[in-house]
């Protein structure tokens, strides 16, 4: 979601509020912005950088990425209004600076502007519109995003390790078969080049851009 759809009906003063309150987090690539299970402390809106949402599979142990977060996107808050554990784990992809509005500053806005209850379920009601369609859009072509995921991810995270169709296959809960298609099709999208075992990012982006059906 991008954080101009939250910020823009916001009134001027709740608007200075979070901005003045906001604490910036500066992150490595590979730390951890929360955890699974963690109570939210605010919302994260993504000032650069790339973060990833993970899910740890309960049955398996295994990581599952979920989605990733972009520059001037926001995350975070669902837990926070549900007043629930964050259901996954989002980790920096690449160095990250974070902006961290919270979760008292919110509270203290919404008890002031009642009204601002009606801006958080238009924004969320758009959202599970978007997280619909973008349901179907993984549907139909799930495996090459969550591959175009799985190199970004790998590569960014692993950049020194070779990985190897099956180690890709794993991660993306897939068969090396329709891995290794997927990965051909990338290949002919011009987004990444196959040497061997080796596999070279062209277009970081346009990998990243394929799980909202865009393209960079």
């Amino acid at each position: 979601m991008e954080w101009k759809e939250l910020w823009s009906e916001l009134p001027t003063e709740i608007k200075w509020q979070f901005e003045s309150q906001s604490k910036s987090i500066e992150l490595k690539r590979g730390e951890f912005v929360y955890r699974q299970g963690d109570f939210p402390s605010g919302i994260y809106f993504v000032k650069q950088g790339l973060v990833g949402l993970m899910l740890i599979g309960q049955a398996s142990g295994k990581e599952h990425l979920l989605r990733f977060f972009r520059q001037g996107q926001f995350f975070g808050h669902r837990a926070l209004f549900s007043n629930e554990g964050y259901h996954g784990t989002s980790v920096a992809i690449e160095p990250t600076v974070l902006k961290l509005v919270p979760k008292e500053i919110i509270k203290m806005a919404i008890e002031k502007h009642p009204t601002l209850l009606h801006e958080v379920v238009k924004v969320l009601s758009k959202e599970l519109r978007r997280c619909e369609t973008h349901q179907i859009m993984i549907l139909e072509n799930q495996i090459l995003v969550r591959t175009a995921q799985a190199v970004v991810y790998l590569k960014d995270l692993h950049p020194d390790h070779n990985w190897t169709r099956q180690e890709i296959a794993n991660f993306c809960a897939s068969t090396v078969s329709t891995v290794i298609k997927a990965l051909s099709e990338l290949e002919e999208l011009k987004l990444i080049k196959q040497d061997g075992r080796s596999i070279q990012v062209l277009n970081r982006d346009g990998l990243i851009a394929l799980q909202d059906g865009e393209t960079a």
